[in-house]
């Protein structure tokens, strides 16, 4: 039987290693995935969720960078030291430097093109992205009279609705009477939009649309199409009968691979993201490929050098009369640990411009240069035009997760601000190289604090600060601290400032409103043995004893067990390598060792012998794995949380940002959300982790949702005053979108919940709201 679940197992991993692709390291780490998976689990997960499901979970360790090789150093010679980066080279350098702000004289007229605001026919409102509706009839005068006009509920199986799964990201299109809308089961679904009746509904190889779908307009609706990103490609749908079109690509559907992000459609081509990564074009008539341009950085023909990720995820906007679309990109892969991927890693965490007749790459503006901070652009680039030294010039805007707005020439892609860089520090970790200049911006100003500094440890109680800062009592602190090799570094950034979907745009006035978050993470580098098993240090004399004390918290096998954010921040690191990366005083210091299980519970201390005899396990273990190159880097990060699960920094922990796109200077800055129950100094606390998204209306109205307390809340543009709120079955998930229908303005919110820790559950539901009518 367990042969039998080994070769199930084994095929799996096998299929995804060869759909991936053979790297360096790959073989090692697709055993290494098969043997921590355990082949009994991973033949349960094939009966729940499937061969389909459990073949691309698979994919997903290899293809997002987890593939990541044993070290060819020695840590115990100490040789590796002298592949560590100069640190006094570094210093030598200028603390800063300027890219200086594209020159009044090379900057072309604004071409006075826009799309049309009145619409709702792509996801975050039109080509441009920029979420905003000229739609009028709902106002900061009546905004307190909306009141739901339907709900539809898909019927999807939830299982137990009070924990975290998977959401709805797809922001609902409006075309024809419809919405079109998706559910968390692959199926995609055209809802009547005046009553939320189901028109149609049609199961596509999910996730299905995951970020988006454009809907191609016709004289005739019953000829129009939808394109929906999917599992395996893009599939061109009819979007009055809800069948897929065979006649379009290969049988209905071009790429082949996984793609989330809106298509868009520029003159003829239909332009598509895929996860592999690429950027491709097709006839949007017949779906022939015209073109496909990858965004992987081509690196060095060096031994052992590779690279995944920079995956156009986050989403794109388009400009038919430029005949550009700008893409998002994420960040290079492995995460958090690059001495696989020296470089810039260019066209990662950067926003790429390409031209759709020819699918080259007009131009590439990187914010993150060799990210080891997962700090990739997560949000849509939204089109807009500013007013800059007098003139008015095209832009291209992107909100970051570190808090900055680049504000960039649409046609070339240099900054319309000077950018400003900062000297960064270097890495300890060997054959790490980190790049010299991160940046350090001064306008438009940061939307969110960039640095995690000690004095920003949680105050809502002395033993939640306690506890926070037992957490950090061995961490560094610092904008672009690299990661360590067996420690610990607290930041901000990695699921915020903007986070998915980004900021919403007035046209008319340059203002970008956005919603962000400011909570920390931890990052840490452990240490695994891709040989290590239960078994491994079983003849040892000190095995029993480690196994007594140690076992049922760091693994059998010293592996360690760690929360991922979806479910906490329980935390028990790795013991794998610990002799080769702390002193062996430190290990055998009883006073360390209680410092370190000030929080572990009710356990006898061990005796000075006890602590010796495991520290001669853990260093002949580590001895042998460091002499057999056996030892890998395990790179993940975590929330920081307090004891009773709220965000370890000091409230407010969400906002509501207004910024003048024209001047950089923000307008005005409001907390998102509010605690009523919980208090600090007495008063509630304000300002909630949020997941969900902003539009703007000509009337002058905001529409937010996305935050922990399931509200849907009316804002005042000018001043960010609360107009109105709505208490949701669960989180809003997507930016709302609003319509006319039937001569009124509606107001549509896919409420399925947040996807982290933190939010109260999922639902199945639509809601649409419309104004209450006026009394005769």
């Amino acid at each position: 039987m367990r042969r039998r679940r080994l070769l199930l197992g084994l095929a799996v991993v096998a299929g995804a290693l060869a759909l991936a692709g053979w790297r360096s390291g790959v073989a090692e780490r697709a055993w290494f995935i098969l043997e921590k998976n355990n082949p009994t689990v991973l033949v349960q997960k094939i009966r729940d969720e499937g061969w389909r499901d459990t073949f691309y979970s698979v994919l997903d360790k290899m293809s997002d960078g987890d593939l990541i090789p044993t070290l060819r150093y020695s840590l115990a010679d100490g040789s590796a030291q002298a592949l560590v980066e100069s640190a006094e080279e570094r210093a030598r350098l200028p603390a800063f430097k300027t890219v200086p702000a594209l020159p009044l004289a090379e900057r072309k007229p604004a071409s006075g093109h826009a799309p049309d605001h009145a619409q709702w026919t792509r996801s975050h409102g039109n080509d441009f992205s920029d979420k905003f509706s000229s739609l009028a009839q709902i106002t900061p005068q009546n905004v307190a009279s909306l009141q739901p006009a339907w709900v539809f509920r898909s019927g999807v199986d939830l299982g137990d609705a009070r924990k975290i799964g998977a959401v709805v990201q797809t922001n609902p299109v409006y075309a024809g009477g419809h919405l079109f809308v998706t559910d968390t089961e692959g199926r995609l679904l055209a809802l009547d939009a005046g009553t939320g009746r189901q028109v149609w509904r049609l199961e596509l190889p999910a996730p299905v649309a995951r970020r988006g779908l454009v809907w191609q307009p016709h004289a005739d609706f019953a000829q129009s199409r939808l394109f929906v990103p999917a599992g395996d490609g893009v599939y061109a749908v009819n979007a009055a009968s809800g069948e897929v079109i065979k006649s379009f690509g290969t049988q209905g559907r071009v790429s082949d691979q996984l793609s989330l992000i809106a298509p868009a459609i520029v003159g003829n081509t239909l332009v598509v993201g895929t996860l592999q990564p690429a950027v491709e074009g097709y006839d949007l008539a017949s779906g022939k490929r015209l073109w496909r341009r990858p965004l992987q950085e081509k690196l060095e023909r060096r031994k052992g050098a590779y690279i995944f990720g920079s995956t156009p995820w986050s989403g794109m906007s388009s400009d038919a009369g430029r005949g550009m679309v700008y893409v998002s990109v994420g960040n290079p892969r492995p995460q958090l640990y690059g001495a696989q991927r020296w470089g810039d890693n260019r066209h990662s965490c950067s926003v790429v411009a390409i031209d759709v007749k020819t699918g080259t790459i007009a131009w590439s503006f990187q914010e993150v240069a060799h990210d080891l901070w997962d700090l990739d652009i997560s949000a849509p680039p939204v089109l807009a035009t500013v007013e800059r030294d007098g003139a008015r010039v095209d832009a291209v805007v992107a909100v970051t997760k570190l808090g900055n707005t680049l504000v960039l020439d649409r046609d070339s892609g240099r900054p319309l601000f000077d950018y400003r860089l900062q000297r960064a520090p270097t890495s300890t970790v060997p054959n790490e190289r980190t790049a010299p200049y991160q940046p350090a911006v001064a306008l438009p100003e940061p939307f969110t604090q960039q640095v995690f500094r000690p004095e920003d440890v949680t105050d809502l109680n002395p033993e939640a600060r306690a506890y926070v800062q037992h957490k950090l009592r061995d961490a560094k602190f610092g904008l672009f601290q690299p990661p360590v090799l067996g420690g610990t570094v607290a930041a901000y950034g990695l699921q915020g400032g903007a986070e998915w979907p980004g900021a919403a745009v007035d046209p008319r006035s340059a203002t970008l409103y956005l919603p962000s978050n400011q909570i920390p993470w931890l990052i840490r580098l452990n240490l695994q043995d891709l040989k290590g098993s239960d078994q491994s240090g079983a003849a040892l004399p000190a095995n029993g004893l480690y196994q007594q004390r140690c076992a049922s918290c760091h693994g059998a096998a010293r592996q360690g067990f760690w929360e991922g954010e979806r479910e906490g921040d329980t935390y028990h690191p790795s013991l794998i390598g610990i002799s080769l990366l702390r002193p062996r005083a430190q290990l055998e210091s009883l006073a360390a060792f209680q410092r370190a299980h000030q929080y572990s519970g009710p356990k006898p201390a061990p005796t000075a012998d006890e602590l010796q005899q495991l520290y001669g396990y853990f260093s002949a273990l580590d001895l042998e794995a460091d002499k057999n190159r056996t030892l890998m880097v395990d790179p993940y990060w975590q929330l920081l949380l307090d004891p009773q699960g709220n965000p370890g920094s000091k409230p407010p922990w969400g906002h509501l940002t207004a910024i003048d796109l024209n001047t950089g200077r923000q307008r005005w800055q409001v907390p998102f959300g509010a605690y009523d129950q919980l208090l600090r100094a007495g008063q509630p606390v304000r300002g909630q982790r949020n997941t969900g998204g902003v539009i703007a209306t000509a009337s002058g109205l905001l529409f937010a949702t996305g935050t922990v307390d399931d509200q849907l809340r009316a804002y005042a543009a000018t001043d960010g005053r609360e107009l109105w709120s709505y208490k949701l079955p669960a989180a809003g998930s997507t930016p709302p979108s609003t319509y006319t229908h039937g001569g009124e303005q509606y107001l549509v919110v896919v409420a399925t919940g947040g996807s982290h820790v933190g939010f109260s559950g999922r639902s199945d539901q639509v809601i649409a709201f419309k104004l209450k009518p006026a009394r005769p």
